[in-house]
Parts: structure tokens; C-alpha cells; sequence
């Protein structure tokens, strides 16, 4: 509820805190915990900026080569919300449209917070013609399977930075992401979950998506796939630094293990030093010293790719008329 003016005085101001004390205090919980990751890794700050450690020797060819790799991948991903857009009921926008929003909206993870990036999508989608409701749970469902394939990749090479870690912890996790998968895959379950969002959205309950028996292990194994094409583009980068010691498995699970702690650490920005540590931290043992200059690298690399086409695209999408909900819209497939 909002305050209203003669209510302003009698709110004591030191129990708000300011902005500029919250952006203060994410930033010390990013130093603080890349400064604990390093520490008890033994790396130093001269071994963080020896760049030249991770460049022994620098193939452009392969460089650019994961480039377009990484690029292709990031476009997959992003059709991949039109087409959960289609199985929740609506048209599917195409790769170009939905590239549009997602590469827009995703640059809300660069703000402290994982509310802006679903913020800005509820407000794309409507501009392309998507309602909010749907445009913001194909989103959300998204990053949900994306997250947890990014799980079922990573999780392995985080229980092996331990030697202590139990074996029986990987057949817990596979139960785990299993149990979520077959959850997903209960149309009569996963309706009546939707028919809660849209009832808080709002919306006509009955209008809620139904989906089916394939829906869970689909997406699954589609973001199995994006997370894959990461991994592959990762290990294109690792080979044009000059690192051909590990294979294109271990640089997918190091790379998404990575991702997952650095998108857990909500107070980080897009995972800024959670990220960068976790990475330093399984590629030690094959890169020694020169794993936290790579580390770092990796992270240019990917924001690079990453925000070059998103600013274009954002710039595009400001400049051109939004779509009319009716144009898009269609009746929903019928689904055995």
C-alpha cells in the first residue's frame, strides 16, 4: 500500500535503508566472497591480473570460432522462450522476436536482484503481443530448466572440489531433478499450479495453460542441449587461450557448475565474483596459476557476447511499434 503524504513524517527514516548503502552492501558481498574463494585457493591478486598467464598462446581462429559458438548458443536459448510461449497456449513469436526480448530483458541481470530481468519480460512480451502472464511464465519456466540442467551438468564437479563429499550426494541430486522432471510432466499438477499463478495474476483461472505428459523431460532435455552448446563454446575459448588440457565434458560441467552458484549468489549481479571464483576453483588443478586469469577472461568473454547484439537489439526494439495482442495470438494446439 502506498504511503500517502501525512503519512511521511510519522515513518522513522532509519528503517529504510538507502539506496546507495544497498549497493554498497552488495558490493562488499561480492569482494568479500571472490576474497574468500582466492584466499583459500592461494591465488593472489597479482595472479588475478597476470592476464598474460592466460594467454600463452592466443589462436584468434579458435577464439572466434567460440564466439560464433557462444552466440548460436544464446540465440537456441532465446528461441526457446517462443516456444515455450507456444506451449503455454500462444504463437510463438519466432527466433528473431524472441531473440529481441530476451537478449533486452536479460540485461536486467547486470542489476543487483532477479526481479528486473522478469520485470522487463512481462513488459517485452507484451510489446510483442504476448500477454504478460504468459510471456513472464514462459520465462520463468525457462530459467527453471535451465537452471536445472545447468544442476544436473554442474553438480558433479561441485561435489568433487571436496574429497570429502559423499558419493551418494550425485544419486541424490539425479532423484532430485528426476522428481522435478516427472512433477512437470503430471498435466492435472502442473495445471493446478498455473491456475494458482493466474489467479494471483488476476486473470480467468480457466484461461491457465494445460500441458503434457512430455512437457517436464522436453524441456529438460532441451536445456540439456543449450548447456551443452555453452560447454562446447567454452572449450573453443579454453583451446584459443591455449589450454587444450581439459575435454569439452569437463569444460560444460565446469562452466555450468560455475553459472549455478554464480545465479544462486542473488546479491551479486549476473553472479559477478561468485562466478569468477567457483571457475577459478575447478580449472586449478589443470590450468594451475593461470586459472584465475582465464577465469576472469571467461567472464569478458561471455558479457561481451552477450551485450554487443543486446544493445542493438534493445535500441531496436525502443524504436519500433509494439505488435498488437491480436496479431499473435492464436488458439491453443490441441495436445494428445
Amino acid at each position: 500500500m502506498p504511503v500517502e503524504p501525512s503519512d511521511v513524517g510519522t515513518e522513522p527514516r532509519s528503517s529504510r535503508i538507502p539506496s546507495w548503502l544497498r549497493w554498497v552492501l552488495r558490493i562488499a558481498f561480492t569482494v568479500g566472497v571472490t576474497w574468500i574463494i582466492a584466499r583459500q585457493l592461494g591465488v593472489g591478486l597479482d595472479d588475478a591480473l597476470a592476464l598474460e598467464r592466460g594467454i600463452p598462446a592466443l589462436d584468434r581462429g579458435w577464439v572466434a570460432a567460440s564466439i560464433v559458438a557462444l552466440l548460436a548458443t544464446f540465440l537456441l536459448a532465446a528461441g526457446l522462450w517462443g516456444r515455450m510461449v507456444r506451449d503455454l497456449g500462444e504463437a510463438d513469436p519466432g527466433v528473431a522476436a524472441s531473440a529481441r526480448v530476451i537478449f533486452t530483458a536479460n540485461l536486467g541481470r547486470y542489476v543487483p536482484g532477479k526481479v528486473w530481468q522478469i520485470a522487463g519480460l512481462a513488459i517485452l512480451a507484451r510489446r510483442q503481443g504476448v500477454s504478460a502472464t504468459i510471456g513472464t511464465l514462459a520465462g520463468i519456466l525457462v530459467q527453471g530448466f535451465s537452471l536445472l540442467a545447468a544442476a544436473a551438468w554442474g553438480i558433479p564437479a561441485l561435489t568433487a572440489i571436496r574429497a570429502e563429499s559423499p558419493e551418494w550426494l550425485w544419486l541424490v541430486v539425479g532423484l532430485g531433478i528426476a522428481a522435478v522432471v516427472l512433477l512437470c510432466s503430471v498435466p492435472a499438477l502442473l495445471h493446478g499450479v498455473f491456475r494458482f499463478l493466474f489467479r494471483l495474476a488476476r486473470r480467468d483461472p480457466d484461461e491457465a495453460p494445460k500441458t503434457d505428459v512430455r512437457f517436464g523431460l522436453r524441456w529438460l532435455c532441451w536445456h540439456m542441449v543449450v548447456w551443452a552448446g555453452y560447454g562446447a563454446a567454452f572449450h573453443l575459448f579454453l583451446v584459443g587461450l591455449g589450454f587444450d588440457e581439459l575435454g569439452i565434458l569437463s569444460s560444460t560441467v565446469y562452466f555450468a557448475a560455475a553459472y549455478l552458484l554464480g545465479y544462486l549468489a542473488l546479491p551479486a549481479p549476473a553472479g559477478l565474483g561468485v562466478r569468477e571464483g567457483v571457475l577459478m576453483a575447478l580449472l586449478l588443478p589443470a590450468l594451475g596459476p593461470a586459472a584465475a586469469p582465464v577465469a576472469i577472461l571467461a567472464r569478458l568473454w561471455m558479457t561481451a557476447v552477450e551485450l554487443a547484439p543486446a544493445g542493438a537489439l534493445a535500441l531496436w526494439e525502443a524504436m519500433r511499434r509494439p505488435v498488437e495482442p491480436n496479431a499473435v495470438t492464436e488458439s491453443r494446439e490441441t495436445r494428445p
